[in-house]
């Protein structure tokens, strides 16, 4: 992982501001209190280099007030496939988290149907295919 976030310096992302350990304690309990689950760790481990990321009709999702990038806020809003965490988007597609599976997923955003799978310990893979780098 430490290689592909190194790799997204050199594309130029707006980037939401430092993880803190309270909003992300936050964002934890409102979800799950909204009957989600826990955020994955491999993506909290994400989290702490890029808490949310943009560009281009691009982004992933993170404990932030800014409203484009807050993850709570976003799986309260967009449609997702049922007993999945949403993390990201691009124009075409969704990245989330499938809790019965353990794995990241690209979803098309039209017809909520799963594309490509991810297991847990491959998120960098799905973070390229929905970043488009």
């Amino acid at each position: 992982m430490s290689d592909f976030t190194e790799e997204l310096k050199y594309h130029h992302f707006s980037k939401g501001e430092k993880l803190e350990a309270e909003a992300l304690i936050i964002a934890q309990k409102i979800l799950v209190n909204s009957g989600l689950d826990f955020i994955p760790q491999t993506y909290i481990d994400f989290l702490k280099h890029y808490n949310g990321l943009k560009k281009d009709g691009a982004y992933l999702f993170g404990a932030t007030v800014d409203d484009e990038l807050d993850i709570v806020d976003k799986n309260e809003q967009m449609p997702k496939p049922a007993g999945t965490l949403l993390l990201g988007c691009n124009e075409f597609d969704l990245l989330v988290f499938d809790y019965q599976n353990n794995q990241y997923q690209i979803v098309d955003r039209e017809d909520l149907k799963v594309l490509d799978s991810y297991p847990e310990k491959q998120l960098e893979y799905a973070l390229a295919q929905i970043l488009n780098v």
